[in-house]
């Protein structure tokens, strides 16, 4: 009797333990099915990024080209005798009337990366300047398209090697490096460094006129930027949306064509290159005017 009482006492606990099992299958199912699908988001998280900011991106306005102004006419003289006219008093001048700032604009400047095959090496890794330049002049002088990859190194490597020779380094070249080359190198003899103020870029965007803008590359945020982004950087802005939100070519990731970012996070982003610290440069922007 009592061999019976604990053959039946053993297969009783065996039973409820084989029972408990069989009840933790579907959790265990359930967290290896959770473990692998982190795992898959977590080797996606790049794809996924992109694909998240592809579908929340606001629609941009149409992209506007640059037009040259019409130059102006002399009107042909006379050789006949033009009579005196009668000294009058002079009008008042009319008042300048105040730009018109659009609710959104959008300039059709062709976007080059830094790196154009991303080789992120010297000079490229920090050929955010020449970049920038470039595509305002792309931009100015009509050309429609980007740039191929063999063209791009051609022309950064150009400006580069201008640089070394003017400057004797071409890293890290300031704001006013930057409108001297456009002055020196590319022939814009009205080019201006200012203080880089929301009103002050709208207007230059009104008057079809790109803004190069230098920053703090890590308070930009961007999350297609490798190690938070860099200390310095530069990038064109060629627009702005109805919400505010500034549209721009950042050459330095390959996403970085009609890039959006926030309104404030770009004006705080601001600095010009500052060895002791970049978060103390001042706000400035570039204006290349034709």
């Amino acid at each position: 009797m009592i061999e019976k009482t604990r053959v039946f006492g053993y297969d009783r606990r065996m039973y409820y333990r084989q029972k408990r099992v069989k009840n933790y299958v579907p959790l265990l199912a359930l967290a290896g099915a959770v473990i692998v699908l982190v795992g898959a988001g977590w080797l996606a998280r790049g794809a996924i990024r992109e694909f998240w900011y592809d579908v929340t991106r606001p629609a941009l306005p149409p992209a506007v080209e640059y037009v040259p102004p019409t130059p102006t006419t002399t009107a042909a003289t006379s050789t006949a005798a033009v009579p005196t006219p009668t000294p009058t008093k002079p009008s008042p001048k009319p008042p300048t009337p105040a730009p018109t700032i659009q609710a959104e604009v959008n300039l059709a400047v062709p976007w080059l990366l830094q790196a154009p095959k991303q080789n992120w090496v010297q000079p490229f890794e920090d050929a955010c300047e020449e970049a920038s330049l470039l595509m305002v002049d792309a931009y100015y002088d009509g050309r429609g398209r980007g740039w191929t990859a063999d063209e791009g190194i051609e022309d950064i490597l150009d400006v580069v090697a201008f640089e070394d020779e003017t400057y004797g380094y071409n890293k890290d070249t300031t704001a006013a490096d930057v409108a001297n080359t456009a002055k020196v190198k590319f022939g814009y003899k009205n080019t201006v460094v200012m203080d880089a103020t929301e009103a002050n870029i709208k207007k230059m965007l009104n008057e079809k006129r790109p803004v190069i803008i230098p920053a703090y590359g890590k308070a930009l945020n961007n999350p297609n930027f490798r190690n938070g982004g860099p200390e310095y950087h530069m990038l064109v802005i060629k627009g702005y949306n109805k919400d505010g939100s500034w549209i721009t070519n950042d050459p330095g990731t390959r996403r970085g064509a009609d890039y959006v970012y926030p309104k404030q996070l770009l004006l705080d982003a601001i600095h010009d290159f500052d060895p002791r610290d970049m978060r103390t440069g001042r706000k400035v922007m570039i204006v290349v005017i034709p």
